[in-house]
């Protein structure tokens, strides 16, 4: 098991851009039809089209190498500047259903199942998906898997909420997202913000960029600085479902400075 060292439905298409339109909306995770349907650009993980190519596959394309804040990044264990405001996130139990982008699978809500205010704008959950293994690092240590869950603003802007997860405790409040995964199609899932994200409520956060094609940056990031636990059956159904795996490597922090706050839960 690794350890963190405290201090990553077709209802879509009309609610968020796919991966070739170049928004921020749709985070880490293509929304909208496979890959190579419908004209759409096709990218993947490893090879001729793994991620150091995908700056070259087309002019959409040019911010996942020429960009300057891409993400993920290798988060430090602990930032050293500190938020000084404590947001909150407004959880309301929905159900969702989970949908097959061809590179991950998304769990859709049919409604608000939360909210966040963050720099003057209300972000509102458009759907959460995964990566494996985790696509965020920390102090270099990936873990064995990450949730993204992707917010949108009225005005265009991104925040994601990223929640590693690592080998332990079977999940039950992460069993309906597994499920999902394991039988992409599924509808009516139970999706409780809530009871998912960690109890500690620390993060750390940045600015970044989509994590896949076309990379755009201005993305929000607050990540959890405490991982959840998923059963090893958990992870398993997850890294099946990747395709094989779904992981950015990490790109250069630069200039930015990630910083650590907490973030209260209200329902």
């Amino acid at each position: 098991m690794k350890k963190l060292a405290l201090p990553t439905a077709l209802l879509l298409a009309p609610l968020l851009a796919s991966c070739g339109t170049g928004t921020a909306a749709d985070d880490a995770a293509s929304a909208g039809p496979p890959p190579g349907v419908g004209g759409e650009v096709h990218w993947s993980y490893e090879g001729a089209e793994g991620p150091a190519e995908w700056g070259h596959l087309s002019a959409d394309f040019e911010a996942c190498s020429a960009g300057d804040a891409q993400s993920p990044i290798d988060l430090p264990a602990h930032a050293d500047q500190e938020a000084t405001d404590h947001p909150t996130i407004m959880s309301s139990p929905t159900v969702g259903e989970s949908v097959d982008t061809g590179h991950t699978v998304q769990l859709v809500p049919e409604s608000g199942a939360s909210t966040i205010e963050w720099d003057g704008a209300e972000f509102t959950l458009a759907q959460t998906h995964f990566h494996v293994p985790s696509e965020h690092t920390v102090e270099g240590e990936a873990m064995d898997a990450e949730f993204h869950l992707v917010h949108t603003a009225p005005d265009g802007r991104t925040l994601v909420i990223g929640v590693l997860a690592e080998e332990g405790a079977e999940n039950t409040a992460w069993q309906p997202f597994v499920e999902g995964a394991a039988t992409p199609g599924t509808s009516d899932l139970p999706l409780d913000v809530a009871a998912m994200l960690p109890t500690d409520p620390t993060y750390e956060a940045y600015e970044g960029s989509l994590t896949t094609p076309p990379c755009t940056e201005g993305v929000q990031w607050v990540v959890y600085a405490t991982p959840v636990e998923l059963s090893a059956e958990q992870i398993a159904v997850l890294d099946e479902a990747s395709h094989g795996h779904n992981a950015r490597p990490t790109l250069p922090q630069g200039d930015r400075t990630p910083y650590e706050g907490t973030l209260a839960l209200s329902r």
